[in-house]
């Protein structure tokens, strides 16, 4: 469809307020248009109430009302909201039936409301396009009634259904890709070869088995292309590469490190490819352009909460760092770390380096233990973060002055074996948490795959049934339509808590402090 016009839709039930139209410049002649072209397809034998002229959506395009369909589909999907005093109604049956003036309603199609009040139901048939009566039943008895709802054949329409209230069309859009339909690849960016790619990859495959076992793409389903990283950024950026310009996939999730992210982030959105990474966690780098978004808190949110809380409860006045200055990561933590605990008063005795591949840090710890810090910060990645727990505690340094890190998990806490005792971590998820599907995830994941579920693999499952939500949103398949649905989330409910993008596309969520107490971690209070 090339040519753009303006579209009205009507919706029944409207209060005596609302006679007047809401108009746009030549409206009196494109609704003479709209009533003539419904005439013309067939819809006049259709009745209409007391009407309501909806303005069409300035930021995609598309028509909230009903004129006629693109002739290209034979069906239509509907997203209900059934609300009562504005509070969501689970658990009823929201039918719909074409209304076609002279004839019994005939309610073919069908689907309940989930916790937010909302049903998905694809509305099929020769003739498609049409306005639609819909009703609530909960025991055998109508909860609420509307009528005169505007569908279009081949549109994803949203529809407030509020009991005792008018039916409003809330937004409509078209699907480029001719709706969701078949298989939707979408590409993987992570290491093949290591531990924290395999937790990676099962957190992906898990959400991808739950998605496409549900109704939630309608008849659409995930496809994953994974291609390895070879755990480096130049063999990111061929992946990335390939995922783009060969497979053309609209979405990538990845890469796992920020040193990597760093590098392919441009790349995705000079392509305007939605990179949404699970894991990388350094500062600023969703910033690099709109089509970036990630699922792990940034380093931003996790330090100076950390701090805050550990600071209070441990009381710590004189400490030290130490961190790997080529990794992106680590690097980044330092320097926030350094911010936040200043600014919280902490004297900070010296912050010391290394270098990523370092397998020795004798020298630093032992000019760290010298100075007799109350706590030493360690920003690493898994190997040398594990190394240093490690030497440290061989070099003497108390187990009164505790080790405080960022998102270690139970891989490096095993590896790092009795010296891990006591470390305090910054992270964004435990399995102890009680935030919805937390605990089935544990179970399921740890089943199927026969190792520990941990955060990397938490936030990766997160991650996958976020960007499956925003392509149920947009209704699309498109990499423009999914950005624009990413932007829109707020407040939904995952494994990791109630879960909003902020402007950058940065993950916003509840962190979590954890201590190391008999080879396990407990929430730090």
């Amino acid at each position: 469809m090339n040519a753009r016009f303006v579209f009205f839709g009507f919706v029944s039930q409207v209060d005596s307020k609302t006679v007047g139209f809401a108009m746009s410049t030549g409206v009196r002649g494109l609704l003479l248009f709209a009533l003539v072209a419904a005439a013309t397809l067939g819809c006049g034998d259709e009745r209409l109430t007391n009407s309501q002229v909806l303005e069409a959506d300035h930021q995609t395009g598309q028509p909230l009302g009903k004129l006629a369909g693109s002739g290209e589909f034979q069906a239509a999907l509907v997203v209900a909201r059934v609300m009562q005093d504005e509070n969501p109604v689970s658990g009823v049956t929201v039918e719909f039936a074409r209304s076609v003036s002279g004839r019994a309603a005939r309610y073919e199609w069908s689907g309940t409301t989930d916790e937010d009040g909302q049903m998905r139901v694809e509305i099929g048939g020769d003739r498609v396009s049409g306005y639609y009566q819909a009703r609530a039943m909960r025991d055998g008895h109508a909860l609420g009634k509307w009528s005169s709802i505007p569908i279009n054949d081949g549109y994803e329409v949203t529809v407030d259904l509020p009991v005792g209230g008018t039916a409003r069309v809330t937004g409509s859009s078209l699907p480029t890709s001719g709706g969701l339909r078949g298989e939707i690849a979408i590409g993987v960016v992570l290491p093949l070869t290591t531990p924290r790619g395999l937790e990676v990859r099962y957190g992906f495959e898990l959400a991808r088995d739950e998605i496409n076992a549900s109704s939630k793409l309608g008849e659409a389903s995930i496809a994953l292309i994974i291609e390895d990283s070879r755990r480096s950024a130049e063999g990111a950026v061929e992946a990335f590469d390939k995922l783009i310009h060969q497979d053309g996939v609209p979405a990538i999730l990845g890469p796992t490190l920020s040193t990597e992210a760093k590098e392919v982030f441009p790349i995705a959105q000079r392509n305007q490819v939605v990179a949404f990474s699970s894991t990388s966690s350094a500062s600023g780098l969703s910033a690099i352009g709109d089509f970036i978004f990630r699922v792990a808190l940034s380093v931003d949110v996790l330090v100076p909460a950390g701090v805050r809380q550990t600071r209070e409860n441990l009381g710590y006045q004189r400490v030290a760092t130490i961190y790997d200055r080529i990794d992106v990561f680590s690097r980044s933590s330092d320097e926030t770390l350094s911010s936040a605990l200043t600014e919280n008063g902490v004297e900070i005795l010296a912050r010391e380096t290394f270098e990523t591949g370092d397998t020795t840090f004798a020298e630093q710890l032992t000019r760290i233990k010298a100075l007799n810090p109350d706590a030493v910060f360690v920003s690493a990645l898994s190997a040398e973060q594990s190394a240093i727990l490690i030497q440290g505690r061989r070099l003497g340094v108390p187990p009164g002055v505790p080790f405080i890190t960022l998102e270690t998990t139970m891989n490096e806490l095993r590896a790092a074996g009795a010296a891990a005792e006591g470390v305090i971590t910054f992270t964004g998820w435990t399995r102890l948490a009680a935030t919805p599907g937390n605990q089935a995830f544990v179970e399921d994941f740890e089943s199927k795959y026969d190792i520990d579920a941990s955060r990397r693999s938490a936030q990766s499952y997160a991650a996958l049934h976020i960007l499956a939500e925003a392509i149920a949103t947009a209704g699309s398949a498109d990499a423009s339509a999914i950005r624009d649905a990413m932007t829109g989330i707020q407040d939904l409910e995952t494994i990791l808590g109630q879960f909003t993008f902020n402007d950058d596309g940065d993950a916003v969520y509840d962190p979590v402090v954890l201590i190391a107490r008999d080879g396990e971690f407990e929430i730090f209070e």
